[in-house]
């Protein structure tokens, strides 16, 4: 072999153990490389959060008394007995204007009152109405108030009876601009339900009598439930007793069921020796589960417990009461909590002979920051304040028209009870949880209803660009 083609191929050869050197210094790099990680692009979207617009605030007020069957040829037909006087105002820069609801078969009246009024700088209006009315004649009589209210998509009616001398009435206001489909849940003491539905034609209030899906029930609770657009509900309740007139009232609607709530401004205003005709109870359903319920009543003066807790089991969809008649005369709030959501009330009346007037009180919810509530006319109105949470807090009370504000110190669990001026709007505002009720009391006449928050803003959402 030549030394040409000898170093050719020891030249050839180092090519190849280079070769195979990179290849597997490059296989090992590889091998390295995997378990390793690799870079990445990350892409974030262009995105902003916004708060929506409210909307108007829409209060439908329940309107006139109504009398049923004082035509002996028309049982059936309703009458106004007393038309209310009612009270609005607006805290802010907005403004409060009448939106009347239209009402058929109604013999006196074709309208019930309402308001509506824009959001005030993107936040829904501090607006606020009530009404208040007195009936005396031979078939009605007593005094009532309520507060004027926003629509709901869900409500429940705890009150009134389907029994003899009972006159209950349903109200369902449809404030908006779209048709509502409403469907009636009735439930009663024996268990089971009654359904049926009832379609509201926009801006206008229908009216259907309790004993329609409750007769002869002594304690129904109903539940609406509406589709299509929310509606307000109420109940009209009158009562006579051998003849006699014993009493009125509007009642409000709640919200929904819960674990744990307040009836605010209980009275009880005469004592008895038992059950059978206490003049202070409490009505409650737990309409999906069973439930074991405690009920501690508390004074409202300070909010401090009086006497022991009272306990009762409740049968899921079945009507149960808690009797009160041990309560010295005074005003109290009745706490509740249950094992499962309940729904309830409170019934307090003033006597059992003609002349008395009887009122039912509903669960007042928690209001944080500042909400605005209406004091309609009426014997000596109180405002009811507990505090709802685990700390001081101080209650400011501001009438909207001008004046001096109240300012209200509460210890955790504590509660007092301030005057009202009357017919007046107020704004409350508390930086932590509080509830609070306007209370009306005076010889034959009894009345009240809880505050409520402002209607809650949209929360806000988030807008992302694909």
């Amino acid at each position: 072999m030549s030394t040409w083609t000898s170093s050719r191929a020891i030249a050839t050869g180092a090519r190849l153990i280079a070769g195979v050197a990179v290849s597997a210094a490059c296989v090992a790099g590889a091998a390295v490389a995997i378990p390793m990680t690799w870079p990445t692009l990350a892409y974030a979207p262009a995105h902003t959060t916004i708060t929506p617009v409210a909307g108007d605030s829409l209060l439908s007020c329940t309107g006139s008394f109504l009398a049923m069957g004082r035509d002996a040829t028309q049982a059936s037909q309703l009458s106004v007995a007393a038309t209310p006087q009612v009270v609005s105002g607006i805290a802010g820069s907005g403004a409060l204007t009448p939106q009347d609801l239209g009402m058929s078969g109604v013999v006196g009246t074709d309208r019930a009152p309402g308001f509506t009024a824009p959001p005030d700088d993107r936040k829904p209006a501090l607006a606020a109405a009530a009404q208040s009315l007195t009936v005396s004649a031979d078939d009605l009589a007593g005094f009532a108030a309520s507060a004027c209210r926003p629509p709901s998509m869900e409500s429940w009616i705890v009150g009134g009876a389907g029994t003899t001398g009972s006159s209950d009435i349903l109200l369902i206001a449809n404030p908006g601009k779209v048709t509502a489909n409403v469907t009636f849940t009735e439930y009663g003491s024996q268990g089971g339900t009654h359904a049926s539905e009832l379609v509201v034609a926009p801006g206008t209030q229908s009216t259907v009598p309790l004993v329609a899906g409750s007769a002869g029930e002594s304690s129904p609770v109903v539940k609406v439930t509406s589709s299509g657009a929310p509606v307000r509900a109420a109940l009209q309740s009158s009562l006579i007793r051998t003849l006699d007139p014993v009493g009125i009232d509007v009642q409000d609607a709640i919200a929904q069921p819960q674990n744990d709530f307040s009836l605010l401004g209980v009275r009880a205003v005469v004592g008895s020796d038992g059950d059978d005709n206490a003049s202070t109870a409490v009505r409650l359903l737990a309409p999906e589960a069973d439930a074991t319920v405690t009920l501690q009543p508390r004074s409202a003066a300070d909010g401090s417990a009086v006497g022991g807790p009272k306990t009762v089991k409740l049968t899921a969809g079945q009507v149960g009461s808690v009797n009160f008649s041990a309560l010295k005369p005074g005003l109290y709030a009745i706490d509740v909590t249950a094992t499962s959501p309940v729904v309830a009330a409170a019934w307090q009346t003033t006597g059992f002979v003609k002349g008395s007037d009887f009122a039912w009180m509903t669960p007042a919810p928690t209001i944080t920051g500042t909400t605005a509530f209406a004091v309609a006319d009426g014997p000596a109105p109180q405002l009811h304040v507990q505090n709802a949470a685990d700390q001081p807090v101080t209650v400011e009370i501001t009438p909207v028209d001008g004046g001096n504000a109240q300012s209200i110190a509460l210890k955790p669990g504590g509660a007092a009870t301030v005057a009202l001026g009357v017919p007046a709007v107020y704004t409350m505002t508390a930086p932590t949880a509080v509830r609070a009720a306007v209370v009306y009391s005076g010889i034959g006449r009894l009345a009240g209803y809880p505050v409520w928050p402002a209607d809650a803003a949209a929360e806000p959402i988030t807008v992302y660009q694909r």
